[in-house]
């Protein structure tokens, strides 16, 4: 069961794999690509869901007869689109009558990401995940509208122990300390938001990603500068959550906390949402709705 994912083999499936009449294009992309076939899914023929080792999904490879009524080969992926094409689907999809006329076109338009530039696209969003929390934790604006201009150009004359040229104006000390209790409690916000932060994401910490499948893909990150981030274990992917034991308590509660209220809940496990539960000490992220190359993720320190 070489071609097939780790923890998702099966004797049945492996047969009905090499039965197909898209397994030679299948096996040369798993050999060329080093790519695993995760499941068969429908389209408009049945096709093979290819991925990396890590279970990220990449495109699906599949036949169908043209208009010349010949056997078709064809891969499709939302990482390459073609200029021109009668619909997204004719956009995404590459096709020839032979194997390697279309592998060498997969290989020539760069249409398979390697393992690090898919991870580049979606950690991409790790910067969202810190903005989020940080969001939640408070307001660090400090407005200059909270004095008129005669009042800022009496604390300017009592700071400078200048005299207010006549004019007739005053410093309210009630207004001017609540000003000012605003303007400390922004830099303790501040100062929390930087911690926390930096507590949250410079350790390790996990993402966890629930797509259309149902399926989770689970690894460890941490940021280690300006929008650089370190793979501390690498991403795999699991058919249900319980597989990890050390992630069961957390998404338990997780399940507990939202079930049942106003949120969608991708898998039954994470909301689709772009929030911080400071309770849960969890960030919930994404940039679409979840499809089987997309992710509603969860962020959580290890």
């Amino acid at each position: 069961m070489r071609y097939i994912l780790g923890g998702f083999e099966s004797e049945e499936f492996e047969q009905s794999l090499k039965a197909s009449d898209v397994f030679p294009l299948v096996r040369d992309l798993c050999h060329k690509f080093g790519l695993k076939v995760l499941c068969e899914t429908p389209m408009v023929a049945m096709a093979f869901q290819l991925c990396h080792t890590n279970g990220m999904a990449v495109g699906k490879a599949f036949t169908r007869m043209n208009g010349d009524n010949k056997l078709e080969y064809c891969y499709r992926t939302p990482y390459y689109k073609k200029e021109r094409g009668r619909s997204d689907e004719d956009k995404e999809t590459l096709h020839s009558t032979k194997v390697s006329s279309l592998m060498a076109t997969i290989s020539r338009v760069k249409a398979i990401p390697s393992i690090t530039q898919l991870l580049d696209k979606k950690m991409t969003k790790l910067s969202s995940a810190r903005e989020i929390m940080e969001k939640a934790m408070g307001n660090t604006y400090k407005s200059l509208g909270e004095l008129q201009a005669d009042e800022i150009q009496a604390l300017l004359c009592a700071f400078l122990g200048e005299s207010p040229n006549g004019n007739h104006i005053t410093i309210d000390t009630i207004k001017c300390k609540r000003v000012l209790d605003k303007y400390v409690e922004a830099d303790r916000v501040a100062v929390k938001k930087l911690e926390e932060a930096n507590r949250f994401f410079s350790n390790p910490f996990y993402m966890i990603g629930a797509d259309q499948f149902g399926h989770f893909i689970v690894g460890k990150v941490k940021i280690v500068g300006d929008k650089q981030y370190e793979i501390v274990e690498q991403f795999k992917r699991y058919k249900d959550i319980a597989e990890r034991d050390d992630l069961i308590p957390v998404m338990t509660m997780t399940k507990l906390s939202y079930e049942g209220k106003n949120h969608r809940m991708q898998n039954g496990y994470i909301p689709a949402s772009d929030m911080y539960d400071e309770n849960l000490d969890a960030v919930f992220f994404y940039e679409r709705q979840a499809t089987h190359y997309d992710y509603i993720w969860m962020a959580t320190p290890c």
